[in-house]
């Protein structure tokens, strides 16, 4: 067990703790910050927040439960942005809990410990870091996808598993609802029972049913979801604004990507623990790499595709890859322990200058300007600036400057850009026309 949580910390350190300690964050993130300590702060509401506060229609970019969450934190903990890392760390700890919890239910002859070992594989994956670092709703549907899988696994809290997945849903959308493949799954792969499976199955979708019927009649709920179908959801297939892509199956190379460096975890996770390599895929394996599929390949369906929509699916593909290797576990020497642990120590040590950083001539920028302009201040932009969400989202998140890139609203500041840096802006108080 020491080695594991060596080796398991090592990996923490050289892997995911640079990104947890990001300065500056990718700007759906921001928004989403924003948006939850707008909430924290009064504006809006669960399902109608808010991130612009003049702005005349509520945030419906996202569903609400990811800015609902958080905004829980930014009441308890305050606006610091070390609520933002522990909000995440939180979300870290959720799917590593449950990634265990798996372990020990499908592969029970293994033990306990390599529980600890899975976890490391999965924390290897290097998106596990970067969500981690930019805030993404992914880190937050993991867990909740995890842990309904996990209930749907034990047929006392098979419930609870339908209620998770429709939780799942409301971050963003019926992508959250994959795990209710993983039934179907367990019981065409012989895994449980096909009547059991099937009993078990139509307890969850009375369930999920339930919690649908409730949300559709709750008025406010019933709008959010409507909202956001119309702005987010039907815009993936229609409108030009949302194409990342002209090719469906571009998220199949950054998918395969994450498979790879987990394959290769896998191996020194066998090497450290086994020392050596027996690959050993059955059943088990095969059902948890099919449901880390249907995790990702459905969302090849549209042209909006992003590399970080492979987060969800990244804790079961890990349990599948890790298990496929496995051998008789061999006794370390005290030298393995202490060489894992100066590599821990390194890693610790070095985190200052390996720390990730981003936008930072902007994060400048405007720092310069946070005592001159209070919170709710509002500004309109120069031409130039329009399509620059990063500022605006920095701008609300960081000092609660509304910066409104679509000049909708005529406001009593202007933001420039820099004449000698062009990388960074100027905020004025507006006294002439935006040119």
């Amino acid at each position: 067990m020491r080695l594991a949580l060596l080796t398991l910390g090592a990996v923490l350190l050289w892997f995911v703790a640079p990104y947890w300690l990001q300065e500056g964050m990718f700007m759906d993130g921001q928004i989403y910050a924003a948006v939850a300590q707008n909430l924290a702060d009064g504006l809006g509401s669960f399902w109608a927040p808010v991130y612009q506060p003049s702005s005349p229609v509520p945030y419906s970019e996202q569903l609400p439960m990811f800015t609902g969450l958080e905004s829980l934190f930014f009441r308890l903990l305050g606006g610091s942005l070390w609520t933002e890392r522990v909000f995440m760390a939180l979300a870290w700890i959720a799917t590593a809990v449950g990634l265990c919890a798996l372990q020990v239910k499908w592969w029970p002859e293994r033990g306990r410990e390599l529980a600890i070992w899975m976890v490391t594989v999965w924390s290897s994956a290097p998106l596990v870091g970067w969500g981690m670092g930019n805030h993404v709703q992914e880190m937050w549907m993991a867990p909740f996808a995890v842990w309904a899988v996990v209930a749907m696994s034990h047929s006392r809290w098979v419930w609870l598993g339908g209620l998770l997945t429709v939780a799942a849903a409301l971050f963003k959308g019926p992508q959250g609802l994959f795990p209710l493949v993983w039934l179907p799954l367990v019981g065409g792969l012989g895994l449980l029972p096909r009547g059991a499976a099937t009993r078990r199955f139509g307890v969850v979708l009375l369930a999920l049913g339930l919690a649908a019927v409730a949300l559709w009649v709750w008025d406010d709920a019933r709008e959010a979801i409507e909202r956001n179908a119309g702005n987010r959801l039907v815009r993936t297939f229609t409108q030009a604004r949302a194409v990342t892509t002209a090719d469906r199956l571009w998220l199949l190379g950054p998918m395969l990507g994450q498979w790879a460096v987990l394959v290769g975890a896998s191996l020194a996770v066998a090497w450290i623990r086994f020392g050596s390599f027996r690959a050993a895929f059955d059943r088990r394996v095969l059902a948890m790499l099919a449901l880390g599929l249907c995790a990702s390949l459905p969302l090849m369906v549209t042209h909006e595709q992003r590399d970080f929509y492979v987060i969800t699916s990244l804790p079961f593909v890990a349990l599948g890859l890790g298990n496929v290797l496995v051998g008789t576990e061999v006794v370390r020497s005290s030298r393995s322990v202490w060489v894992l642990a100066v590599i821990a120590l390194v890693g610790l040590s070095s985190l200052p200058w390996r720390r990730v950083e981003r936008d930072s001539e902007l994060r400048a920028s405007l720092q310069t300007f946070e005592n001159e302009f209070g919170p709710r201040s509002a500004f309109n932009v120069v031409p130039e600036l329009r399509l620059n969400h990063e500022l605006a989202a920095y701008a609300m998140r960081r000092y609660r400057w509304e910066v409104d890139l679509a000049n909708e609203r005529p406001h009593a500041n202007v933001v420039r850009i820099d004449s000698v840096q062009p990388g960074s802006v100027v905020l004025l108080v507006k006294s002439d026309s935006l040119r």
